[in-house]
C-alpha cells in the first residue's frame, strides 16, 4: 500500500523592497558601509584620547613613470611601543586596525612634497609630478608627529615586457579552495614559515632577465591591504622580484565581504597598468582555484594585442566542471592569438616562455 507523502509547503520568502537583486545588494552595501564608517570614526576618536597611541602612515609600494608617481598609504592609530606577539595575535592584529579618515598627511619624493587627506578607511593616494630615472626610489610619509619611509618603483621606458601575478596559490601556498586550510595558513602560520610555490620565483626572475632586467613585476590580489607588509616580506625572503602589490579593501560590497568582485578588480587593475605603461606587453600569471582565468580572459577581450602569454597554475583537487570551463576560456583566448597555458610545474611555463623568446638561453 503506497505511503501518503506530506504535501510540500512553499518556502517562506523575504519581503521584497521592490528593487532588483543587484540594486538591493548595492543599497545594502552602502548602508553597511555607512554604519561601518561611523563605528570606525567613534573607535578612532576614543583611541586618540588614550596615552601610548600615535598617528602614522602605513606605506604601500608606489609605482609610476619617469614623470609621474602614484603613491598609496593608510593613516592608522597604532601603539607607539609595539611588542612582538604570538603568530595568531599578530595575524588578527593586522585586521583589527584603527583607521583614521580626514587626517592630514604628506609624502615627499624627489624634493617634491604633496599633501593629502585620508579618505574612507584611512586610505591615502597621491599623484606626484617627478623627474626620476628608472628604478627604486625612497619616499617619506608623514602624519601627526611620525615619519615613515616608503618605496617607489619607476618603470623603465626601455622595458618591453611586464609581469602581473596573483598571490594566493600562485606565489604562496594558501589552499584558498579549502576554507579551513586557507584560514589556518593565514592566521596560524607565521609569514616566514609559509611555503612558496616551487619554481615561481625562478620563472619571474627569468622573465625579468629576459627583458634585460627591466621588466616590472606587479602582484595583484584580492587579499586585504592589511597583508601588504607580510606579503612584501614573504616575496623578498623567497627570492621573488620586488614589485608593487595591488590589493583590496575588505568590507561591505557587491561581493558581501569584498567591495568589488574578483574578476572586476583584477581585470581593472591590469587594464589600468596597460594604460599607464603603453609600451609594455604583459605576461599574466594566476591559478585555476579562484577567478584568474576569467579576469585574464576579460583583459584579452579588451586588449589582445597587449598580452604576450597567460600561465594558469592548476590547483587540485579541481572539479570536472571547473576544469572544463577553464579549458574553454583557454580556447577562447587562443582564438584572440594569445596562448593560455595550464601548468602544474613552473618549468613548463619557463619552457613555453623560452619558445616565445620571452626568456633567453
Amino acid at each position: 500500500m503506497p505511503v501518503a507523502r506530506r504535501p510540500r509547503l512553499p518556502r517562506p520568502r523575504l519581503p521584497s523592497l521592490g528593487l532588483p537583486v543587484p540594486q538591493l545588494r548595492r543599497t545594502l552595501a552602502e548602508l553597511l558601509t555607512h554604519v561601518e564608517q561611523g563605528f570606525d570614526d567613534r573607535v578612532a576618536g576614543a583611541m586618540r584620547q588614550r596615552r601610548g597611541w600615535e598617528i602614522a602612515v602605513v606605506p604601500y609600494v608606489g609605482s609610476g613613470t619617469t614623470s609621474r608617481a602614484h603613491l598609496r598609504g593608510r593613516v592608522v592609530l597604532r601603539r607607539a611601543n609595539r611588542r612582538s606577539k604570538p603568530t595568531l595575535f599578530r595575524s588578527l592584529g593586522r585586521y583589527l586596525t584603527v583607521e583614521v579618515r580626514g587626517e592630514a598627511a604628506a609624502v615627499e619624493v624627489a624634493d617634491q612634497r604633496v599633501e593629502a587627506i585620508s579618505g574612507r578607511e584611512g586610505y591615502l593616494e597621491a599623484d606626484v609630478d617627478v623627474d626620476l630615472p628608472p628604478g627604486w626610489h625612497d619616499v617619506s610619509w608623514s602624519a601627526g608627529d611620525t615619519q615613515t619611509p616608503g618605496r617607489l618603483l619607476v618603470v623603465d621606458p626601455r622595458a618591453t615586457l611586464g609581469v602581473v601575478s596573483d598571490i594566493d596559490d600562485t606565489v604562496i601556498h594558501t589552499g584558498i579552495t579549502r576554507m579551513y586550510e586557507a584560514i589556518r595558513n593565514t592566521l596560524l602560520v607565521a609569514t616566514e614559515d609559509r611555503l612558496a610555490i616551487p619554481g615561481a620565483a625562478d620563472l619571474y626572475q627569468q622573465l625579468v632577465a629576459g627583458d634585460g632586467g627591466r621588466a616590472p613585476v606587479f602582484y595583484v590580489s584580492t587579499g586585504a591591504w592589511n597583508l601588504h607588509a607580510p606579503m612584501e616580506q614573504f616575496l623578498d625572503s623567497h627570492g621573488f622580484p620586488a614589485g608593487p602589490l595591488l590589493m583590496t579593501d575588505w568590507g561591505p560590497g557587491v561581493g558581501w565581504l569584498f567591495r568589488e568582485g574578483s574578476v572586476e578588480f583584477k581585470s581593472r587593475m591590469v587594464l589600468e597598468l596597460m594604460a599607464e605603461h603603453p609600451h609594455l606587453r604583459w605576461v599574466l600569471v594566476g591559478d585555476s582555484g579562484q577567478h584568474d582565468p576569467e579576469a585574464y580572459t576579460a583583459v584579452v577581450r579588451a586588449r589582445p594585442d597587449r598580452v604576450a602569454a597567460i600561465y594558469i597554475r592548476e590547483v587540485l583537487p579541481e572539479s570536472v566542471t571547473r576544469a572544463t570551463h577553464v579549458r574553454g576560456l583557454a580556447d577562447e583566448v587562443a582564438r584572440h592569438g594569445v596562448p593560455m597555458l595550464l601548468i602544474r610545474d613552473s618549468a613548463d611555463a619557463v619552457a613555453h616562455a623560452h619558445s616565445l623568446g620571452l626568456i633567453g638561453d
